[in-house]
């Protein structure tokens, strides 16, 4: 088989509005809170808080955690070359290297971009001395936080079930609009989609596994879970024909009327030269499946 077709890009999950909604509602809190706190780095607390909303409240304290120590880390380097006294041009660099080695030797790898900022704002944007711009600087993270935790638990605490909804609705569209090219292309067409995926997979562990911990039925969670692995499976099957049509020296063309169904998934499905038959009716047993969800 030959002739694969270019990758498609695969839109996102998440309802644009939503998040407006809540990067709005945790910059605002956010700023709420510095009123009360007398913070004056509304630049870091608006900016995290936004980058700790996300569509589960157990996925926003991973990202707060996660900023909080990497600002942690890298503010401990940038205090310790401000104190000594160090020129920007060696210091910065110096605590920048070692914040993203402290990061990676922790296993805190996701943290390492806002290490690294907060080693060059302790030195290059100072508060006074460097232990009073560590302290400015933590408690804008620990405010941001604070801001995208209290929005997360208002908003999405409770609509999982429409997050999810729509999330899996989007994933179902996006997987079999892709079954066609990657049956003629391999997986090399349709990486987006294997990432949608892994995405949608990630999200609903997570809200399992803080569903569990509230004490609240994960059951409905557990079906969309089970439904984003037989999309996984139907796309790969899908992958699978490319690749056995390949070893078979099957031309495209020849599977061109099955590619036609895919796309369409009317009737019943034609008739695919031997080399693909396992593949392909191990797919159509999977949409059937699918269908019946």
């Amino acid at each position: 088989m030959k002739t694969a077709r270019p990758t498609l890009v695969a839109p996102g999950l998440g309802n644009p509005w939503f998040l407006t909604v809540k990067a709005a509602l945790a910059t605002a809190l956010a700023l709420g809170l510095d009123a009360l706190t007398g913070n004056v780095d509304h630049v870091s607390s608006t900016f995290i808080a936004v980058l700790c909303v996300s569509p589960t409240v157990l996925m926003g304290l991973r990202r707060a955690g996660t900023q909080l120590g990497g600002s942690l880390l890298g503010g401990l380097w940038g205090t310790a070359l401000a104190a000594l006294g160090a020129p920007l041009l060696l210091g910065v660099p110096v605590a920048v290297g070692g914040a993203l080695l402290s990061t990676f030797a922790l296993r805190l790898g996701l943290a390492y971009p806002v290490a690294a900022f907060s080693a060059l704002f302790i030195q290059a944007v100072p508060r006074g001395g460097p232990m009073a711009t560590l302290e400015v600087r933590l408690i804008a993270v620990l405010t941001a936080a604070v801001s995208g935790f209290v929005v997360n638990v208002l908003v999405s605490g409770g609509a999982y079930r429409g997050i999810f909804e729509r999330r899996l609705e989007k994933g179902r569209e996006l997987v079999l609009g892709l079954l066609g090219p990657a049956a003629t292309g391999g997986g090399g067409a349709v990486q987006d989609g294997f990432g949608v995926l892994s995405t949608l997979e990630g999200e609903l562990a997570l809200a399992m596994e803080e569903v569990r911990w509230r004490r609240r039925d994960v059951r409905q969670l557990g079906a969309w879970a089970r439904e984003t692995a037989r999309l996984r499976e139907a796309l790969h099957l899908a992958c699978e024909i490319h690749y056995q049509g390949e070893a078979a020296e099957v031309a495209t063309q020849e599977i061109a009327p099955f590619v036609a169904w895919l796309e369409a998934r009317e009737g019943d499905p034609p008739p695919v030269p031997a080399g693909v038959e396992n593949a392909a009716d191990r797919l159509v047993e999977a949409l059937w499946r699918l269908a019946s969800r």
